[in-house]
């Protein structure tokens, strides 16, 4: 087990009563502080995760009550899957936590921090351990926290952005933890250097789980706009520090050379007008596809001939690409840049290629070279499935994390 350091105070699985003179296990009771309102990337995880989990472990999802009054995706996804839940009392939107712009936004902040935290401590007098996957919810957690410490209860903190600098936030969180979850250990490794105290804590290194089943109905259109082609495709949030520019740049000087493939950008983010702009420009109407965000991704891994994950490490290092994974769990290879954990999964020339140069040029020769060599590409595909049925499949998560949640003094 890949756990550093000292081992906390751990929440022992709680006997229930006997059923035909054995003892009847209780399932761990996690409360996972939830108060996002969005359904991406890092909150899929979340969700899959714990809900691969039961039933051993009983997860309750506090979440913001936004998600209720404006029927969000995010508890759509929750109640799909029949996870437990309840809501934080912001019946009225409440104010990001941050640095106030005035006494009154202040007083709002101080306010927001005093009922979320009564909202929380109130259910985790419920609970055996809190998880919070993210410091922003930290602010909302310092009393349970506390109470969690005091009576000898877990406080499980989870990595999913990796720090590029010291942060007091993180700093807080960390007081307030007693383990510390990373998903590779790239992200260990870069998260202690920044933050060096994050060494003394108690660690675990695991991923994420990445479900792999089809989670809605096929869409007829998505095959039609696949099929006959070589599709690239990219997963994620349509923004700079996500490479896009660098990608559309890539598939434009690609795209007069080679009449059969097609790029699909699923996602939406800030530079989604202006990507629709260059691509107007650079007359690829026909050959560039933004389909915004999708529920069903594993319908177009099943139609892509390569996977680009283009975020460039001078402007980002991805903690747990789960684009790159998924296209791995659908035999699809993976061209990239040396971005934190994509270097850790993607394995160079046996599951896909690693940009050695953070260049449009270099980026479009990689993908050139699975264009020019299908027998390669093929290679790569079966390495990448090979690879994350080895690391990634779910009976590994699964014992490795429950490993993690049972672990005893």
């Amino acid at each position: 087990m890949a756990t550093l350091g000292v081992k906390p105070d751990c929440v022992e699985p709680q006997v229930h009563g006997e059923a035909d003179g054995r003892q009847v296990v209780r399932p761990v009771r996690l409360l996972i502080v939830f108060n996002t309102v969005f359904l991406y990337g890092m909150e899929r995880q979340v969700i899959e995760s714990f809900d691969l989990l039961r039933p051993e472990v009983e997860p309750h999802f506090l979440l913001s009550y936004v998600t209720y009054r404006k029927q969000l995706p995010l508890l759509t996804e929750i109640e799909r899957r029949g996870l437990e839940h309840s809501f934080f009392s912001d019946r009225t939107d409440w104010p990001k936590i941050g640095r106030p712009r005035s006494l009154r936004q202040a007083w709002q902040m101080a306010m927001a921090m005093m009922k979320g935290n009564r909202d929380v401590l109130r259910r985790a007098l419920h609970c055996d351990a809190i998880y919070l996957p993210a410091t922003g919810y930290g602010y909302f957690a310092l009393l349970s926290a506390l109470y969690c410490r005091l009576h000898r209860k877990r406080v499980v903190f989870e990595f999913h952005d990796l720090p590029r600098s010291w942060q007091l936030r993180l700093r807080l969180v960390s007081m307030l933890a007693t383990d510390c979850v990373h998903q590779t250990r790239f992200g260990y490794d870069f998260s202690a250097r920044t933050n060096p105290y994050i060494a003394r804590k108690s660690t675990f290194i695991c991923p994420t789980r990445t479900q792999t089943t089809r989670l809605c109905d096929s869409d007829p259109q998505v095959r039609r706009a696949l099929e006959g082609k070589r599709n690239l495709l990219f997963v994620g949030q349509v923004s700079l520090h996500k490479g896009i520019d660098l990608l559309l740049e890539a598939f434009s000087s690609l795209a007069c050379h080679y009449s059969d493939i097609h790029l699909h950008v699923l996602g939406a983010g800030p530079q989604e007008q202006e990507l629709r702009r260059r691509i107007e420009s650079a007359r690829l109407d026909s050959r560039v596809h933004l389909w915004g965000y999708r529920h069903d991704v594993h319908d177009f891994l099943r139609m892509t001939y390569l996977y680009i994950h283009p975020s460039p490490p001078s402007r980002f290092h991805e903690c747990f690409p789960r684009g790159a994974l998924e296209a791995m769990s659908q035999e699809v290879p993976t061209v990239c840049f040396r971005s934190g954990g994509l270097q850790e999964m993607v394995v160079h020339e046996k599951t896909g290629l690693i940009c050695e140069e953070e260049t449009p040029e270099c980026l479009a020769a990689n993908i050139r070279r699975f264009l020019d060599d299908p027998r390669f590409r093929s290679s790569c595909a079966r390495g990448a499935l090979s690879r994350f049925q080895e690391l990634y499949s779910d009976d590994r998560i699964r014992a490795r994390w429950l490993e993690f949640v049972e672990q005893k003094n």
